[in-house]
């Protein structure tokens, strides 16, 4: 796929701005995909003040294995930002510049998959959290809890990607499929998103509930 958007390379500002102007790209897809990043980011940052202290060194290997995949986690979604415009403007060409409704569902397949993808990330996002919840530095607790907040946002917002899209494919099965996939985890990144953001606000909050 040929590389147009470069928001990576750019100030955040800049990417700000994108998403605010009349344009149809970036949207809600990169918003999606920078959410899922920005929780990723968070626990790679609790990461970060917790390996190597001795206070930790019980769980050191369990949390260098949590930040092998956070940091794989965090290349693909980054990715997911860019990507999203990318296959967005394809669908745009095809379904209206160019007709070729084949294509354009083609790309609109791509688009669902890569959100079912952020889908299930949050969950993994959201059950690291809970690991690091209960090992890694309480001293960074909240950003522990945030992280968890940000994935169940994320979930939210890449479902209505995958819905969005699914909504234009005529492949029932891959409709059905898809639609079963969000379903299994659903209930799942609420409760446990849920559970690991009350543990967090439990043992910051000064009234101590």
């Amino acid at each position: 796929m040929e590389k147009k958007f470069n928001y990576l390379d750019e100030s955040l500002k800049s990417y700000l701005d994108r998403i605010s102007a009349k344009t149809p790209a970036p949207g809600g897809g990169s918003a999606a995909a920078y959410a899922a990043s920005l929780a990723t980011a968070l626990l790679n940052m609790v990461l970060s003040f917790t390996l190597g202290k001795e206070k930790y060194a019980a769980c050191q290997k369990e949390l260098e294995g949590v930040r092998e995949e956070t940091g794989r986690i965090l290349e693909r979604l980054t990715r997911y930002v860019e990507e999203d415009s990318e296959i967005y403007s394809l669908v745009r060409k095809y379904s209206s510049e160019e007709k070729n409704p084949a294509l354009a569902e083609k790309y609109l397949k791509q688009s669902a998959e890569m959100h079912l993808d952020i889908c299930e990330i949050s969950l993994k996002i959201i059950r690291f959290s809970g690991v690091l919840a209960e090992k890694a530095n309480k001293g960074l607790i909240s950003d522990t809890g945030m992280a968890a907040a940000l994935a169940v946002a994320a979930f939210k917002s890449a479902k209505l990607n995958v819905l969005i899209n699914l909504k234009y494919i005529g492949d029932g099965e891959l409709v059905k499929a898809g639609i079963d996939r969000i379903n299994a985890i659903e209930n799942i990144v609420f409760s446990e998103g849920d559970a690991v953001y009350k543990k967090a606000s439990s043992i910051i909050n000064p009234g101590g509930k």
